[in-house]
């Protein structure tokens, strides 16, 4: 659509619109105040209906208390006189033909006379009803729903029987006729003199069928329909279908049904017999507060379509001719705007197709148009300038690209980009040509292809996917070391370090990652052996210590055997030099036993490690180290730890390190403690002595490899380094606290397999 259709549209609408909607609220308002007109008239309709309701229910409670003042009545009560009473009821029913059902009845409410029936002695209770009047003494009109066994034995079953009938709105029937009643009850007690109840006249107005009420009503305001419902169903009503017969028997409404079961009146419009009415219903309530049908009262929906066609006449006729001066008004105007706006747009697809040397004619006036005209001349001129900037901007970016996919490709690294669903979105030149454990045969080859599956290594395979979706969902890095036996036959297996590294976007969310593998088999061969040079660099050490125990029952064995050689020597003599000889030969044998165990070389192996009972059998080494000079070594071990996941032999030269630290940082009298405990879901291990301490610009550097403050030849500065890396191998963490002059506390967290 052009600018000069869209002008003439908004014109049109700007006309339209206002009218159509002034239209439309003047409708609603009038059919509006209409219909509440008619819904205030409907609710005054249904007072009336109550009252016309209860108009007989009045008139028997008046003629009843009347009656049950009257001395002949209490005679034949206290007399059960059932002759008596039968013609006095027979004689009331002349005045009274309405009235359906007339009984009296004793104090129990036991049945002493009826004028449909001979039967006496039966229990007539209507729900508590009577029985309540003659407790409280005092005369009840009440509402009830009356079963089909009083029914039957007053005579009344076909009269209050409705045939089922088909409902209007869904085609259902009825489940069957209904053999039930609603009666309006009036009950009076009679009292003897010494004012106690001696009985009651029960009289009843059975609804079921009866047009009283509706037809009533309409004689006195012409044109309203009543219909009285016992529950769901129709009992009796003024309300014909189309046939012309009453509606009785049909169901009321469903959303009027569920109102009136929550004791709610249903005020507004609704459907009777296939046509719609402004309508108004109350709940009939018994005596005892129970919902037992309803009453309505509406009038034709019809009388109201008419005003509303005219009022939508109206507003046809007033939009056709507005639509029609719009029109006019909106095809002078656009052609004035859009004849400048037609010029520029000629000269804006000039620029685009890349021709800058254009100007603008309408550069008169000062309306917006003139000011777009001159607008445009000087973003002409703009971008002009801008040419020869953008290109050199374009040239620079150029080369930084290159740089950057230079940079990648140079990395002695293979790294790839997945997305979520695991496919491959870009990869270095070291993946697709140097590599050893994942090549791509060209540069187009693993493009969209499933990261996992083009791995050719099970090795590297193995929960891959797992920490790839868990680098996904949490952002955090991960990183793993393999052992990759390559595909190659003979070839030397390798140690593969990859890492999984989150790439986030603008909104922080994790769009792709990247995995990132480095062959680090040589680097590994190194480190084992500067673990290897480092731990018998504390072999060494612990050698000196141990060398001056066993000359010690070296030289006593030796002065044995020349005792035995150049002297005389008596039998009990003999064996005490034996037994000497013995105990010292064991004592350097254990001593030499437990050098071997720590100077073995283990390969890495993880194990189930009892921490304490290593540290119990690492403390002997260094007896023989501090036994000439004044330094205690205290054991300080947490109970009922159990083991954890450790590989022992490198947890062991870790010890063997920190605590050789401690014992050369010690001068004179010292202190060194070996404490283990939990703290959270860590493995504690702390190794503290009371030494000279470290300085405080020294802290940061202890960690790194040949740092050492030591003399030449006491140490390779090694030690903490590497005892670093086999900590981190285990997920775990070392850290130090140390003051100089005060004493330093080396502190190894282990994680807690959970």
């Amino acid at each position: 659509m052009n600018i000069g259709s869209k002008f003439i549209l908004s014109f049109l609408l700007v006309t339209l619109v206002p009218t159509i909607l002034l239209a439309l609220l003047t409708t609603t308002i009038i059919s509006g105040s209409k219909k509440d007109d008619a819904q205030e008239t409907i609710n005054h309709n249904l007072k009336a209906a109550w009252m016309q309701y209860y108009a007989r229910a009045y008139q028997m409670q008046y003629g009843m208390l009347q009656a049950s003042t009257e001395s002949y009545i209490k005679d034949a009560i206290v007399g059960k006189n059932q002759t008596f009473l039968k013609k006095q009821m027979a004689a009331w029913k002349k005045f009274r033909p309405y009235v359906d059902l007339w009984a009296v009845v004793d104090d129990r409410a036991v049945t002493i006379a009826s004028n449909n029936t001979s039967r006496v002695g039966v229990r007539l209770s209507f729900n508590g009803l009577v029985e309540k009047s003659i407790k409280k003494k005092t005369s009840y009109i009440s509402s009830e729903k009356v079963s089909r066994d009083i029914l039957v034995q007053e005579g009344l079953a076909e009269t209050a029987r409705v045939p089922a009938a088909l409902d209007d709105k869904d085609g259902k029937g009825a489940v069957g006729d209904l053999k039930e009643g609603i009666m309006l009850l009036v009950v009076t007690p009679v009292m003897d003199d010494k004012n106690s109840v001696i009985g009651a006249i029960i009289t009843g107005d059975l609804i079921n069928n009866d047009p009283f009420i509706p037809d009533t009503l309409a004689e006195s305001i012409p044109g309203s329909l009543v219909t009285i419902a016992m529950e769901e169903t129709q009992i009796a009503t003024n309300v014909m279908d189309e046939s012309g017969q009453r509606t009785v028997g049909q169901r009321i409404p469903k959303d009027v049904l569920e109102e009136i079961r929550m004791n709610k009146g249903f005020r507004g419009e609704t459907s009777i017999g296939n046509r719609s009415y402004i309508t108004a219903f109350d709940p009939i309530i018994n005596y005892d507060g129970r919902i037992i049908g309803s009453l309505f009262v509406g009038v034709p929906r019809e009388k109201f379509v008419e005003l509303q066609y005219k009022n939508i006449k109206a507003v046809v006729t007033i939009a056709v001719i507005g639509l029609f001066l719009a029109s006019v008004v909106a095809s002078f105007i656009t052609y004035m705007i859009t004849r400048p706006i037609k010029s520029l747009t000629r000269k804006a697809q000039l620029v685009s197709s890349g021709n800058l040397n254009i100007h603008t004619t309408f550069k008169e006036g000062n309306d917006e148009i003139a000011d777009l005209a001159r607008t445009f001349d000087i973003m002409v001129t703009n971008l002009r300038e801008n040419e020869d900037r953008i290109k050199v901007s374009r040239d620079k970016m150029r080369q930084q690209t290159n740089l950057i996919e230079s940079i990648i490709n140079s990395l002695p690294y293979c790294l790839y980009v997945i997305e979520r669903n695991m496919g491959i979105v870009a990869w270095n030149r070291h993946a697709s040509l140097a590599c050893p454990i994942c090549k791509c045969g060209s540069e187009d080859e693993c493009q969209n292809m499933n990261f996992i599956t083009h791995l050719p290594n099970d090795e590297l395979k193995e929960g891959l996917e797992k920490v790839i979706r868990e680098v996904f969902a949490t952002g955090e890095p991960r990183h793993l070391e393999q052992k990759v036996s390559p595909k190659e036959r003979g070839a030397k297996e390798l140690v593969v370090r990859t890492s999984v590294f989150p790439i986030f976007s603008e909104r922080r969310m994790v769009e792709n990652v990247v995995w990132m593998a480095e062959d680090v088999t040589k680097k590994k061969e190194i480190e084992a052996s500067v673990i290897s040079s480092e731990k018998l660099a504390a072999i060494g050490q612990l050698a000196a210590g141990i060398a001056h125990e066993v000359n010690n029952p070296l030289g006593g064995i030796l002065n044995c055997l020349y005792n035995f050689k150049n002297r005389k020597l008596t039998d009990e003599r003999k064996i005490e030099y034996l037994d000497f000889m013995e105990e010292g030969m064991k004592r350097v044998q254990n001593i030499v036993r437990q050098l071997l165990d720590f100077s073995q070389q283990h390969a890495p192996a993880l194990s189930l490690t009892d921490i304490n009972g290593m540290i119990e059998g690492i403390v002997p080494l260094f007896i023989h180290s501090i036994k000439d000079r004044d330094i205690r070594l205290v054991k300080n071990l947490g109970t009922g730890l159990p083991p954890i996941l450790v590989d022992k032999h490198q947890i062991e030269q870790i010890l063997v390190n920190l605590i050789l630290n401690a014992i050369q940082s010690l001068e004179g009298e010292g202190l060194i403690e070996i404490s283990t405990r939990f703290e959270g879901n860590w493995y504690c291990i702390l190794v503290s002595d009371n030494g000279c301490g470290i300085p405080p610009e020294n802290i940061p550097r202890i960690f790194d490899p040949f740092f050492t403050t030591k003399g030449v030849g006491k140490g390779t500065g090694l030690g903490l380094s590497v005892s670093r890396g086999i900590i981190e191998r285990h997920k775990g963490r070392i850290d130090v606290e140390s003051k100089a002059g005060k004493g330093t506390v080396f502190k190894v967290s282990l994680p807690i397999a959970s």
